[in-house]
């Protein structure tokens, strides 16, 4: 089969377009010929040939679905053209397709520090974000720390996010509620995901309808006094404090919990610090000085997304 570096040797800007197309088809599910002059500025014309090219040089991976207007992925014959890992095709998602990611041929000596070897399954990836991309549903065998086991449930794939060491995504969740409940989910713990396609999505299901995503909120951070003098200056040099006393940090309330485990941000409760075991002084880099307001916004929100 022919494979990108195949089509880079005779071609560079030809493998770009078949290597976008290819992209879009497996993590998005769909192409059309504006995607292509968004992307590159190509005509209609231009990109009607490129789109019959790539049909030449990828039989069975595509086909156009009139009701989309677009050429849709053929899932059961696909063959990608790309080998791409899950995290780098999340990546591009995340920031914009990047042709420079596909060779990883780095312009300056680079390394990741700390990055485990992807383990994530790219199949099992695609099939989510061409959800998210489409508006339908996914049944996924998922792995739950809450449960401590394996379950199925119908989940609506709503948007990506990345913690700094791993991948995962917002869904609206059928399993506990009828109406759905609007949760984060890691791409590691999905064992097994089916499209369902048919089942598309509504407007309570919807991200717009997620209050606890679309609502920012402030966490006013300090030093933690625990810490030695010496290594509370050197956290204010490196998070930029400059002359304020307090680092205001703005996050979806969504995602309060994975940023105070994230930061090592001790968001305890006056009572939980009295009748609590006592912390390794060292265990947080912050402490939480609104605490109560966070925790009343976030019981706001959690109230009125059940109403």
């Amino acid at each position: 089969m022919t494979t990108y570096r195949d089509l880079k040797a005779e071609d560079v800007s030809l493998a770009e377009r078949m290597a976008y197309i290819d992209f879009k088809l497996q993590f998005t599910g769909t192409i059309n010929r504006s995607d292509l002059k968004n992307m590159f500025g190509l005509a209609e014309a231009a990109s009607s040939k490129m789109m019959k090219t790539y049909a030449s040089i990828c039989p069975g991976n595509m086909d156009y679905v009139r009701k989309k207007r677009a050429n849709a992925i053929l899932v059961d014959t696909f063959k990608p053209l790309l080998d791409l890992s899950a995290d780098t095709a999340l990546g591009m998602l995340a920031n914009g397709f990047n042709k420079n990611k596909i060779l990883t041929e780095p312009m300056l000596p680079y390394a990741r520090i700390g990055i485990p070897n992807s383990h994530l399954d790219v199949n099992n990836v695609a099939c989510i974000t061409r959800a998210i991309a489409g508006g339908y549903s996914v049944k996924a065998n998922y792995f739950s720390a809450h449960s401590k086991g394996e379950s199925w449930r119908e989940i609506f794939p709503l948007a990506i996010f990345f913690n700094g060491k791993t991948w995962s995504f917002r869904g609206c969740c059928k399993k506990d509620s009828p109406e759905g409940v609007f949760k984060n989910f890691d791409f590691a713990r999905v064992k097994e995901v089916k499209a369902n396609e048919d089942n598309r999505i509504s407007n309570e299901e919807s991200l717009s309808n997620d209050k606890m995503w679309s609502t920012q909120v402030p966490l006013l951070l300090i030093p933690h006094p625990n810490l030695p003098e010496d290594q509370q200056n050197i956290i204010k040099m490196d998070f930029g404090f400059m002359h304020d006393t307090k680092l205001i940090v703005y996050e979806r309330a969504a995602l309060v919990y994975v940023m105070t485990k994230l930061w090592q941000i001790d968001a305890r409760t006056e009572d939980e610090i009295d009748e609590g075991p006592q912390c390794d002084p060292l265990q947080y880099q912050f402490k939480l000085t609104n605490q109560d307001m966070v925790d009343v916004v976030i019981k706001d929100l959690e109230s009125r997304s059940q109403d």
